[in-house]
């Protein structure tokens, strides 16, 4: 696992996605030599239709994405997932036809070429994962890991491994200071022995990771032991590290001022963040304009479906718990939050017969635009603050309002269940490792994710 602009990249992305990149310059192959018309000067042609296929082959890997056909833990010898693959490359190319085909009357990309690339590349990435998925597959459980520390925060992490199969991680073991437990099993895996035994039990399991679970008080034997292990061919990582790169979150009950401070410190996101605010002006501008016919027509419905304004306007709190005053259109009866918010469910009797179809597909988010152009919102990050109750009440909730609150975020797509006070904490651990790992990438991936979930219609 590396780290790109502050992402956590998988090696098995990184695999998928090079394989699809030869797959495609076999088709663009294919399709020269196969169309008459340019198989007697393939080379030549291709020169002139260079950045048309550089296009048609971003649009593949966007419109993959977004069906998630990088996700290397699908076994895709199974008929749903392989039929998946090839749906996906079909929208691919029809995506691709819209942008560089019909706008252009065949100007660059002949109907003929365009029809073989499909194919071919459809044929070719739906073989390459089925080879992936039969031979990556059995081998992605190979790196051996010991647990030090068998208590709640070792325990958290084996059954978030155990959850993610096909995460690259098998762990052996637990290594703990206490005779009691050494010997014994905790859930299902031994305590092995205690810390100044762990070099012989790295040798004896060909171990190559340590994750340190003991987060507070440790012992002066056990820092001992580590600094010793920390020169040696095994790597030596905490558990919240190893936790946030394989959920995607951070465990909030196992973290401590000091692990945010840490983090705080040692990374700069002031030039991005300035980056961002300008493309949040140039994206929100040209969103603003595109949609304007479509918030007409939301809002003749809203009208006509009930009374009441068609907006919606609520106090939040924003970019370091400065207050504004959110926009909405209108998908509840008037008056339904006069007492203040209140979580909605799938079935509120609150939301009007239009309110669902405006909600199900997004449309109510669409006057936060001119939030952003405010610079009260972005376009990503945590959900604008509403029950500021648990600024108080839930371990780190005020750090949200580190970054400005955005339309989507981290937490919307990866977790989008509705709003409940186990959920709002479930929430909180995907903003904090929004914030901590804050970049281009993962915004871009985020962005990406929000097609997928609109396209789905998950959560709210």
């Amino acid at each position: 696992m590396s780290k790109l602009f502050n992402l956590h990249i998988s090696k098995w992305k990184v695999l998928l996605f090079l394989g699809d990149g030869v797959c495609f310059a076999i088709s663009v192959i294919l399709a020269l030599r196969l169309n008459p018309y340019t198989a007697d000067h393939p080379w030549e042609y291709l020169q002139e239709i260079a950045l048309p296929i550089l296009i048609i082959g971003l649009v593949y890997c966007l419109v993959l994405y977004i069906g998630d056909i990088y996700d290397f833990q699908q076994d895709y010898r199974q008929v749903m997932n392989f039929g998946r693959v090839l749906i996906f490359c079909w929208a691919g190319g029809l995506a691709a036809a819209l942008i560089v085909y019909f706008p252009y009357k065949s100007a660059f990309i002949g109907r003929t070429l365009l029809i073989i690339l499909t194919a071919s590349f459809s044929m070719l990435v739906a073989f390459w994962r089925l080879t992936f998925s039969t031979i990556a597959l059995p081998q992605r459980l190979e790196k051996k890991l010991i647990i030090i520390g068998a208590g709640k925060s070792g325990r958290d992490l084996l059954g978030a491994l155990r959850q993610i199969p096909g995460n690259g991680f098998m762990p052996v073991g637990f290594v703990d200071d206490d005779g009691q437990k050494i010997g014994t099993e905790v859930d299902g895996l031994p305590v092995m022995g205690n810390s100044s035994e762990l070099s012989a039990l790295i040798q004896e399991y060909q171990v190559s990771l340590l994750v340190l679970a003991v987060m507070r008080d440790k012992s002066p034997a056990l820092v001992k032991n580590l600094i010793q292990l920390s020169w040696s061919d095994c790597q030596l990582m905490d558990m919240p590290n190893l936790y946030e790169i394989i959920t995607k979150k951070l465990p909030t009950e196992h973290i401590s001022e000091e692990f945010i401070f840490e983090w705080n410190i040692n990374t700069t996101k002031i030039y991005y963040l300035r980056l961002k605010r300008f493309i949040d002006l140039i994206l929100s501008s040209i969103f603003l304009i595109v949609t304007t016919p479509i918030m007409a027509l939301t809002m003749i419905v809203i009208k006509f479906d009930s009374k009441g304004p068609i907006f919606f306007r609520q106090e939040r709190l924003g970019l370091k718990g400065k207050a504004f005053r959110i926009m909405k259109f209108r998908t509840m009866i008037p008056g339904a939050e006069n007492n203040g918010p209140v979580w909605t469910n799938q079935n509120d009797p609150r939301i009007t017969r239009a309110g669902k179809f405006i909600r199900k597909l997004r449309l109510d988010e669409l006057p936060q635009l001119w939030n952003i152009i405010r610079g009260e919102m972005s376009f990503i990050g945590p959900r604008p603050l509403a029950h500021t109750s648990y600024m108080d009440t839930i371990d780190f909730y005020k750090y949200r309002t580190l970054v400005k609150p955005g339309i989507t975020g981290w937490a919307q797509v990866m977790f989008p269940e509705g709003l409940t006070i186990d959920s709002t904490q479930e929430k909180l651990k995907y903003d904090l490792y929004y914030i901590k790992n804050i970049g281009l990438l993962l915004d871009l991936a985020i962005l990406l994710k929000t097609v997928r979930t609109v396209i789905l219609g998950q959560g709210r």
